[in-house]
């Protein structure tokens, strides 16, 4: 099975489930531990053992010992969360290998699109992936695209019924208009603190109902300003 399919049908599932739980008791386990525990503990294990391939700078291995803890999760039907899933673009970066990773970044954007929540996780991984390659001009887009995401998924949980996170929306609304400051001071990009300022306060008017393309369109016609 195609594993774009398969990351789609787990982050479908991964968010029935946490619907149905902000509105049940909470559970004693989670999920992952109840569909199998020795099933998700060879999955843990594998990861585990990725873990120390990368810091032995046995990259390679590595890549190939993540890659098989998410066929173990696949094929057994585990719930793994997205953290678990970016794991794999940084250790590609470590081997060089910076092209499957940026991939593997957009596979997991298709496979995730009507869950902002998740994409926020995945442009903030993007940002850090960005930064580390010396692109600050990409680095601020992805962190704005990142705290924009969170918000519309803050926003929808709240339609929702979870009324508990409305100060955390304000909040993160609050910082999306404090701008980028320190990191367009960074790059030698304050100068343009203003104009980012005020493109994000200007596509932020239309909340819930933004248009990402519109958004990515302006800060990367900002940021060629340098």
């Amino acid at each position: 099975m195609d594993p774009g399919i398969v990351i789609l049908v787990v982050f479908t599932v991964l968010a029935i489930y946490w619907l149905v739980r902000k509105k049940s008791p909470p559970a004693t386990f989670t999920t992952e531990t109840r569909i199998n525990s020795d099933q998700y503990r060879k999955y843990q294990a594998l990861m585990k053992e990725s873990t120390a391939l990368k810091r032995a700078g046995k990259l390679d291995e590595a890549v190939q010992k993540i890659l098989g803890a998410y066929r173990e999760a696949q094929e057994n039907g585990l719930f793994i969360p997205a953290a678990d899933y970016l794991k794999l673009p940084y250790y590609l970066q470590k081997a060089n290998r910076n092209d499957e990773a940026w991939d593997w970044f957009n596979k997991l954007i298709r496979s995730c699109s009507d869950d902002p929540m998740t994409l926020s996780e995945i442009y903030s991984k993007m940002a850090l992936f960005r930064e580390r390659e010396k692109k600050p001009e990409d680095t601020i887009k992805y962190y704005v695209l990142s705290d924009m995401y969170r918000c519309l998924g803050l926003h929808q949980l709240i339609a929702l019924g979870d009324t508990d996170r409305e100060s955390e929306l304000t909040f993160g609304k609050e910082r999306l208009e404090e701008g980028y400051g320190a990191s367009l001071k960074k790059c030698g990009c304050a100068h343009l603190d203003d104009d980012l300022k005020k493109i994000i306060r200007e596509h932020m008017q239309t909340f819930p109902k933004l248009r990402v393309p519109d958004v990515v369109r302006d800060i990367n016609a900002l940021m060629t300003k340098k």
